[in-house]
């Protein structure tokens, strides 16, 4: 954290980070963070630099829900966290980049309690966060309308309507990638299959902005009457060979229209594509092997590593700590996002930047001209010193 701050120009001092650790002990999380640098550390610190860049000033509480030596799931940790986290009304805004698995019956890994039943008592939960002032942000996803790739729309847990889905969008830019020139002339939705990598095509990654609908929770009220929602357009871009168990190009995409009847998701979006992406520091141990049988010899490195990436985990911690701005000096936080936006985005100053073209699409859904929502971007990017006037006239 120390390295990146210096390199960002913004507060450097450490101590503003708190750890509150919700499940295990500190020891056995320290000791698995030191085992070996791995992706769940990287995410962790995405998360926290994401936000403490837009927010140099702010404090930040870090809830580790490791379960190293514990008989708790993931699906217990995250609830914990969470709760900890809200009843202890300290932070008036959260932002989460992980989930513990997927809206999906048949892949879901608690035995203790179904798909329905885990959304529904993190609903009530976050209902509680609404009402005690808390705004929390979640990540959209990073795999369009899954959040793995797969033939059926699934997406991690949550999708409450408690939760401010954030999505993910491209910048402009101008790029040669794989002896093609890439050109993108306005700011659009994550996700072009021509700028993927040919080995991550080879292997059906297509990174893309999560959206579209959810599994398990109905249409909120704030999103009802919304132009857009609940009604999409789409193009079959993407494929998936079941053979293969991966997406692959279609040659000739349709075009499909339609309606749905639950929860749509992002509400909002910012730039998340790795060509336009944003620079990442960590540090920690990297394990290689050497030999075979019982010459086989594990190695391990420090390592410091400087990085390029993207996603819509950087953009939900951003959205926090805008948030986090915007609540300084306030005697009333913010609140819950979502009752308010989609009001303000039907006003005629609109803090909203509205993606509705129909090249606007994450490799499915795409923008409907005119409509103020669509299932790629949802409301659009904020023009965020015009959302604070808002919420200030509130």
């Amino acid at each position: 954290m120390t390295t990146y701050w210096q390199q960002c120009g913004v507060n450097d001092d450490v101590s503003r980070i708190h750890r509150i650790y919700t499940v295990g002990t500190k020891a056995d999380a320290q000791k698995s963070l030191n085992e070996m640098l791995n992706s769940v550390q990287t995410e962790a610190t995405v998360d926290v630099q994401s936000a403490s860049s837009v927010a140099p000033q702010a404090d930040i509480d870090f809830y580790v829900g490791d379960t190293t030596g514990t008989r708790t799931s993931d699906a217990g940790a995250y609830y914990t966290s969470f709760m900890t986290a809200i009843s202890g009304n300290q932070d008036k805004q959260i932002s989460t980049s992980f989930a513990p698995d997927e809206e999906n019956a048949a892949d879901w890994s608690d035995p203790s309690t179904s798909v329905q039943q885990y959304s529904n008592a993190f609903n009530l939960m976050l209902e509680q966060a609404a009402a005690q002032g808390i705004t929390v942000f979640k990540s959209s996803g990073d795999f369009g309308r899954t959040d793995q790739p797969g033939p059926k729309e699934i997406h991690s847990m949550s999708t409450s309507p408690y939760l401010v889905m954030v999505g993910g969008t491209t910048l402009p830019y101008q790029k040669v990638i794989d002896n093609k020139l890439i050109s993108i002339p306005t700011e659009r939705a994550w996700g072009n299959a021509e700028a993927t990598s040919a080995s991550d095509t080879k292997y059906g990654i297509f990174g893309a902005s999560g959206g579209g609908f959810s599994a398990v929770n109905p249409t909120p009220r704030y999103q009802q009457g919304i132009s857009g929602v609940n009604t999409y357009r789409a193009v079959t871009y993407l494929t998936y060979d079941k053979k293969q168990h991966k997406f692959v190009i279609t040659k000739h995409p349709r075009v499909i229209t339609g309606i749905g009847n639950s929860r749509n998701l992002p509400d909002v979006s910012g730039n998340a594509d790795i060509q336009t992406g944003y620079a990442t520091y960590v540090s920690g141990t990297v394990i290689s092997v050497k030999g075979t049988g019982k010459h086989r010899k594990v190695i391990r490195t420090p390592s410091k590593q400087w990085s390029v990436s993207g996603g819509t985990s950087y953009t939900s911690p951003q959205m926090a700590g805008a948030n986090a701005v915007m609540n300084s000096g306030r005697q009333t936080p913010v609140g819950f996002w979502n009752p308010q936006i989609y009001q303000f985005a039907q006003q005629t100053d609109s803090p909203f930047t509205v993606l509705d073209g129909t090249e606007n699409n994450n490799l499915y859904y795409t923008g409907q001209p005119g409509m103020l929502y669509n299932q790629a971007t949802g409301l659009g990017t904020i023009n965020f010193e015009k959302l604070n006037e808002k919420f200030d006239s509130e």
